[in-house]
């Protein structure tokens, strides 16, 4: 590794580690700021305010608890791309398509059931594999949607795509979060 790229984790790790120790301590009334600066610093912004300020059940304001507020919010839309996927699959007759939505029904539900394993381990501080449940939620995603190349070279409707980029845009917000726990 040369100098420039030690340079760069290093101010890295020390940014993370500021950054870490001034949000430990966040004050009740300050929570929409804290978590509007800590929003602004993923891929995301405004998709992981809307959800963590949605969550009226978080207790505090603490990375934990709002990378679990994501996880639902991702939890959420990858179980209603399963029922879009399912009704797609009992509404049509054309074998091609069948099989499509089909793939597609089974792999959200695969992401939906990955992703409340990955809100069970967040409970547990198990932070490491409630990562790996995010990233296995994430990859079927990508199944479904190699589903319609494969199958049918049609382009995702629009309501289960809605679905799945929403749960995708989370899964983004949630990498940094989950940078933060590590």
């Amino acid at each position: 590794m040369d100098i420039n790229g030690i340079t760069f984790t290093i101010v890295t790790q020390i940014f993370l580690l500021v950054f870490l120790l001034s949000a430990s301590k966040p004050v009740k009334a300050d929570d929409k700021t804290f978590v509007r600066k800590l929003c602004d610093q993923t891929l995301e912004p405004d998709v992981c305010l809307n959800c963590i300020l949605s969550d009226t059940g978080r207790e505090s304001s603490n990375v934990s608890n709002m990378t679990y507020s994501i996880l639902f919010c991702m939890y959420s839309q990858t179980t209603y791309a399963h029922q879009c996927a399912d009704h797609l699959y009992q509404n049509t007759a054309a074998v091609r398509l069948k099989t499509t939505y089909r793939v597609c029904r089974d792999t959200m539900l695969s992401a939906s059931n990955t992703l409340w394993d990955g809100l069970t381990k967040m409970e547990v501080s198990d932070y490491k594999n409630a990562h790996v449940s995010a990233r296995m939620a994430h990859l079927d995603l990508l199944r479904c949607v190699f589903a319609f190349r494969k199958y049918a070279d049609v382009p995702v409707p629009a309501e289960l795509l809605s679905y799945m980029v929403q749960a995708k845009r989370l899964f983004d917000a949630a990498q940094f979060m989950f940078l933060l726990l590590d």
